[in-house]
């Protein structure tokens, strides 16, 4: 072969390797891009549904929707404009306002949050209307095919020349007889989801140069030297390697000058290679069951955090207790406690940590044990949950924060005072009744904001009266046609047990759940505690 020919053939593959790279580059690009926009999108998105849901908790969806009857204030809806500029502060929002859904393209405002900063002329006051020009149908805002009282994350992006661009999130505002009054909206600007996308693909096209660069001056270097070998030897060697000879090293001794060589070379590299693949994949498996037994400690450990033993408290005939946790993942961020802070007085405790794995598990064993020591040092269900409350927020980088109900039982008197730190209603049902849900107005979660007062409330549970507690895992467990076991069907099915025992209530309840569920992956702890008294 000429050096005239061995010349052409390198520059032939030189160019094959440039296009080959300059379709990876596009790709890499491509994919860049996607990646970034979904990412963030989908963050901002569910921060600003959070927010929304957050907020509508602070509602009375009973006053608030009679504003638009009067169209006159009062001292509760300054309190309440208050409140949500603090949110909208705290949360760099965007927007956040309540309005009401008139039909598919026009709403009406019934309240915004403001700022000193905010423009004034594009602030929504009480009654102004507002066309969405056609983004209530592209969303899905329409109220015939939407069920307001589960909101789910939607990538809703609004662009209007006067408002900018936003993620939009919202969620239904109810009165306390279930009907819809107005809606909860939280918008989070684009401005910075851009950017950060603009810094993520400058940072890939930079390092998709690099490697296009290395790509082609290696390549380009081989294929100069491309020598072949007898295609007898190479077949051998080959069929040899496929047999399950490894090979650690090749020795090449096909000098011929050719194409052959340089295949010989390449095989002797891929044999070398995949032999250190199959040694770093073994490392890699023996490391992932290091990890899976370490998990399954740490399951364990959980567990044991956790009261298991039932009957709780067999030596107290005055009320029966039972609970049961079933996480998610091999560790989840729900958790129930019970306790006795005195001979006269029971705690009972229902939360629930944001997130999943071993981050919610970690907030979970601070949250619980900050609970458990402050209520034993003598204070009240609302004094727990602000010193609580302040504990969380220090230093609460990563942004979790913990929906949890607590309530103190004078056993003697049946009083039973409770705080609901925005976690789910429970369900009560009195001697000879049928469940129905403890109606009260929420305070915020615990670790969201700091100096946050909590409300105590108070009810009497006499003999036969049954309380229910659980978290969202129940409600909102799905199916594999994506529906919701939802609040009504919780209720009906508790009904359906409403004379069994509290520790039946709750296995028929997991047992009704795994059946709704079919068989679809669970994607939240399911955490329920029932308490009767006898």
């Amino acid at each position: 072969m000429s050096k005239k020919i061995q010349k052409t053939i390198g520059l032939k593959m030189t160019l094959l390797f440039m296009l080959f790279a300059l379709l990876i580059c596009l790709a890499l690009g491509f994919f860049a891009y996607r990646t970034s926009w979904e990412a963030y999108t989908e963050t901002y998105a569910r921060k600003a549904l959070q927010v929304a849901h957050a907020a509508a908790r602070f509602v009375d969806g009973d006053r608030i929707g009679s504003y638009l009857e009067t169209m006159e204030t009062d001292d509760y809806y300054v309190e309440l404009h208050e409140t949500l500029s603090n949110i909208k502060r705290e949360f760099d929002l965007m927007y956040l306002y309540i309005f009401k859904p008139e039909d598919e393209t026009h709403i009406t405002a019934i309240m915004e949050a403001a700022l000193e900063s905010d423009d004034p002329e594009l602030l929504f006051e009480l009654g102004d209307k507002y066309e969405y020009e056609g983004i209530i149908l592209e969303y899905d805002l329409y109220l015939s095919d939407v069920n307001m009282s589960e909101p789910e994350v939607k990538k809703n992006i609004l662009h209007d020349e006067h408002y900018g661009s936003a993620m939009l999130a919202y969620t239904p505002i109810y009165s306390s007889e279930g009907e819809l009054m107005a809606m909860m909206a939280a918008e989070v600007s684009l401005t910075w989801v851009r950017e950060r996308q603009a810094d993520f693909f400058r940072t890939m096209i930079i390092l998709s140069c690099i490697i296009t660069v290395l790509m082609v001056v290696g390549l380009t270097l081989v294929s100069r030297r491309m020598i072949s070998k007898p295609l007898k030897r190479l077949t051998s060697v080959a069929l040899n390697f496929a047999s399950g000879d490894r090979l650690s090293t090749f020795e090449n001794n096909i000098k011929t000058g050719d194409e052959m060589q340089a295949l010989s070379e390449a095989f002797g590299k891929m044999a070398c290679d995949l032999s250190e693949y199959i040694d770093s994949l073994q490392i890699v498996t023996a490391e992932r069951e290091r990890i899976s037994a370490e998990l399954e400690v740490a399951t364990k450990i959980q567990a044991s955090m956790l009261p298991r033993i039932f009957p709780a408290f067999p030596d107290r005939p005055e009320f029966d207790l039972y609970a049961t946790m079933q996480p998610a993942k091999e560790v989840g961020g729900d958790f129930y406690d019970f306790f006795l802070l005195d001979e006269q007085t029971l705690a009972v405790v229902m939360a629930d940590v944001s997130g999943k794995g071993i981050a919610a598990a970690l907030f979970m064993c601070i949250s619980k044990t900050l609970i458990n020591n402050n209520a034993h040092s003598g204070k009240s269900p609302r004094e727990v949950f602000e010193t609580v409350n302040a504990l969380l927020c220090v230093d609460n980088e990563a942004g979790m924060f913990v929906t949890a109900f607590m309530g103190y039982l004078d056993i003697p008197s049946g009083r039973f005072t409770f705080v609901n730190a925005g976690h789910n209603p429970p369900l009560i049902k009195r001697k000879g009744g049928e469940y129905e849900f403890l109606v009260c107005k929420p305070s915020f979660v615990l670790g969201g904001m700091e100096n946050m007062s909590y409300a105590e409330h108070e009810l009497t549970l006499a003999g036969g009266d049954v309380l229910y507690l659980y978290t969202d895992g129940v409600t909102e467990a799905m199916n594999n046609e994506l529906e919701l076991f939802t609040d009504p069907r919780l209720l009906t099915v508790a009904h359906k047990y409403k004379d069994c025992s509290v520790m039946d209530l709750l296995l028929n309840l997991k047992k009704e759940i795994d059946q709704f569920a079919e068989g679809a992956e669970q994607t939240d702890d399911i955490t329920m505690l029932a308490l009767k008294i006898t």
